[in-house]
């Protein structure tokens, strides 16, 4: 009995030491990937410090400066504290300790943190491609700014890449990496100089947390709950969580895809895209991918009823809107394009080389062989082409270029050389085809040839394709909010510096709505109005003949007086007709630069150019006066791209000068003129300034 009795203890007892261990058992202390070696914490601020353990555990966090702070976790681990700072210096150390777990920081500097964002022209490293930067070699070389940090978010909607993504010190090797497989290394250009002229100035570390994507619409990076409340968001925006959100997305495009299926073709197989990661992690699957195209990549092909580009031989870009300027639908979507190269040494490998990328995907094919695939539109491809698959004499490249929206195509010649050789392949020596649309996340192959698809038959069954507003990853609405800033949110911030509109010219009406919301957004989730500070989108010459750019930089510059604490950095006159991306990314600092410090840091200085301020209507001209004049306006030329209009409406083009800090507006086709605009068109080059050498922005009285 007596040892039934021992028995019976000795079970308890085990099953009370189980129990107690699971009861106990540690959870791992963690902190956001924000947190690491190397970076700049903002001074003199409560600034906070969270992150997980176990549940109803003490966390303490001390600064080597002297300051120190203790929470408890809450019930699901989550923890958070406010650590003072001081004013700027380091390095210094932090550290954070839970029972016997501690994590240690060290190299801390303390200064100032700016948030910058936007789309390609704030991702746009110091090594995107050659010369993509104005001295790109020199700046590049003269990056050693130990107190200059950037934190890059990388671009990936799995939240994965972002936990090895580390705070990076500015040296020539962590500034000029531009490797996307090392996303958190190379630095935006536009950020980089910013933070360069506030560190010369200031003499104080600065800090960069960068958040920036491609091809981005606004609207993806605002919460679902603001985009809830905002007329041109409100009837496509009805979930609070992504989960329901993008539920809602694909049951609407799988219907419409139903209704474009029945528009196009009721017999074609639509194929659906999950997103660019999922093509970018499964280049086997979009190599295999079923578009009715496999024969294209065989040598025999009789592809002589393919169309040819009507370009130059010295072309050194192909874009497909130069191939269907007729038909904006086929400007997107997969185009195969075919060439024959003569070799004669077959003793050698060759490489294939196309320095500046393809827009947006290619799979590459020589003699029937699959040599690459490279998901990225500004990522080069090299591709080796092993002596095995040469033939003397006639060789065959095929490739299939994907572009999922915005401008697509070959950015740069296509190479083929070795050690031997170095042959640029002529653009115009290439045969091509369109073979899918994509559409709202589905592509749809189709039988069209490239001729009909710029015919007026073929464009009035196209123009009937319904298109959504939501593009799809990373353009769901609110994805990025979610994906790309919620990940270093409440991260203390001195303020937010913007490069982004691009992708929104196309509804830049909704523009100013939508660009005040999401500030309004960004502040109430940081709990304080920080300053925000962004670029007016360069003057470029879009191929596309609906879209007016000039009404989305209007939108930017009307933001100024319907938010508070806002500035915006006017590149009128460092624009490129041709590049989307213009190369004087330091003149987009720098002037980022004054707005900061004029507003924040207390220098007298003019940190903007004249923006329209109001008109005075006489009888046969109109004078125009500004805000921002400085010490006077100024032209460098003649001032060009004034326009007036009469009671009708229709504006005129107009002669203008300044007169008494004023400019005088008038032309001989306009009597009793009631309205004036100045730089109303995608592209030109701004000739008003004030003379502290910033560009005036353009304006319409009418607005």
């Amino acid at each position: 009995m007596k040892k039934q009795n021992l028995l019976s203890k000795l079970a308890l007892l085990n099953i009370l030491v189980f129990m107690s261990c699971q009861t106990v058992e540690q959870k791992v202390l963690t902190l956001p990937p924000i947190f690491s070696d190397h970076m700049v914490l903002q001074q003199t601020s409560e600034v906070p410090v969270w992150g997980t353990i176990t549940a109803n555990q003490e966390v303490k966090v001390q600064g080597s400066w002297g300051s120190s702070a203790t929470a408890t976790s809450d019930n699901t681990g989550k923890w958070k504290v406010s650590l003072a700072t001081p004013s700027y210096g380091g390095p210094f150390e932090l550290n954070v300790t839970s029972g016997k777990q501690v994590i240690s920081f060290s190299d801390v500097m303390i200064g100032e943190v700016w948030l910058s964002s936007g789309q390609s022209n704030m991702v746009w490293r110091m090594n995107q491609c050659d010369n993509c930067i104005d001295n790109q070699e020199e700046e590049i070389a003269n990056a050693n700014y130990n107190e200059i940090r950037m934190f890059t978010v990388p671009m990936d909607l799995t939240g994965e890449q972002i936990k090895e993504t580390k705070w990076m010190v500015a040296n020539p090797e962590n500034v000029g990496n531009s490797s996307g497989k090392d996303p958190e290394k190379g630095f935006s250009a536009t950020a980089y100089f910013f933070a360069r002229k506030l560190h010369k100035e200031l003499k104080i570390p600065i800090g960069i947390v960068n958040t920036s994507w491609g091809g981005t619409m606004i609207e993806a990076w605002t919460s679902l709950g603001k985009l809830k409340t905002m007329d041109a968001t409100k009837y496509i925006v009805k979930h609070d969580n992504m989960e329901d959100h993008i539920k809602a997305i694909n049951f609407y495009k799988d219907s419409i895809t139903l209704i474009n299926r029945d528009i196009l073709n009721k017999d074609i197989q639509p194929i659906r895209i999950i997103d660019n990661s999922h093509l970018d992690a499964s280049l086997g699957w979009w190599e295999t991918l079923k578009l009715n195209d496999r024969n294209y990549i065989i040598n025999a092909l009789d592809d002589s009823s393919w169309s040819q580009p009507k370009v130059k031989t010295t072309a050194k870009s192909l874009s497909f809107e130069e191939l269907f300027s007729d038909n904006e639908l086929a400007a997107d979507g997969a185009i195969w394009f075919r060439t024959k190269i003569m070799v004669e040494d077959i003793s050698k490998d060759y490489e294939l080389i196309i320095n500046d990328g393809v827009d947006d995907q290619d799979v590459t094919y020589f003699n029937g062989e699959f040599i690459g695939s490279t998901m990225g539109w500004n990522v080069p491809r090299n591709y080796k082409v092993p002596k095995s698959l040469l033939k003397k004499g006639e060789n065959v490249l095929s490739m299939r270029v994907y572009d999922g929206g915005g401008p697509g195509g070959f950015i740069s010649p296509v190479i083929f050389k070795n050690d031997l050789l170095n042959q640029v392949i002529p653009f115009n020596k290439f045969r091509y085809k369109h073979q899918a649309f994509v559409l709202n996340g589905y592509l749809f192959p189709h039988n069209f040839s490239s001729e009909e698809l710029n015919d007026e038959s073929i464009k009035k069954i196209t123009s009937k394709i319904i298109k959504t507003k939501e593009n799809g990853e990373p353009n769901i609405s609110g994805r990025l909010f979610y994906n790309m800033l919620s990940p270093v949110m409440p991260y203390e911030i001195k303020g937010a510096i913007w490069y982004q509109g691009e992708s929104n010219v196309f509804n830049a009406k909704d523009y100013n709505e939508l660009f005040n919301g999401m500030i309004e957004d960004w502040r109430s989730h940081w709990e304080y109005d920080f300053p925000f500070y962004y670029v007016q989108i360069a003057p470029f010459r879009y191929n596309d003949p609906t879209l007016f750019s000039q009404e989305l930089r209007d939108a930017q510059r009307t933001t100024l007086h319907t938010t508070p604490k806002t500035g915006m950095a006017i590149i009128l006159d460092i624009g490129d007709e041709e590049d989307i991306h213009p190369s004087n990314k330091q003149g987009v600092g720098d002037r980022l630069a004054l707005l900061a410090l004029d507003n924040d840091y207390g220098y007298d200085l003019v940190s903007s150019g004249p923006l329209y301020k109001s008109l005075e209507v006489f009888p046969t001209h109109i004078y125009v006066d500004f805000y921002n004049k400085g010490s006077g306006l100024m032209s460098k030329t003649a001032l060009t791209d004034f326009e007036i209009a009469g009671s009708d409406g229709v504006f005129q083009k107009a002669s203008a000068r300044i007169l008494n800090n004023k400019v005088r507006v008038s032309s001989n086709k306009v009597s009793n003129p009631k309205e004036v605009r100045y730089g109303w068109k995608n592209w030109l080059t701004g000739t008003l300034f004030n003379k502290e050498g910033l560009p005036a922005s353009s304006f319409s009285s009418i607005n």
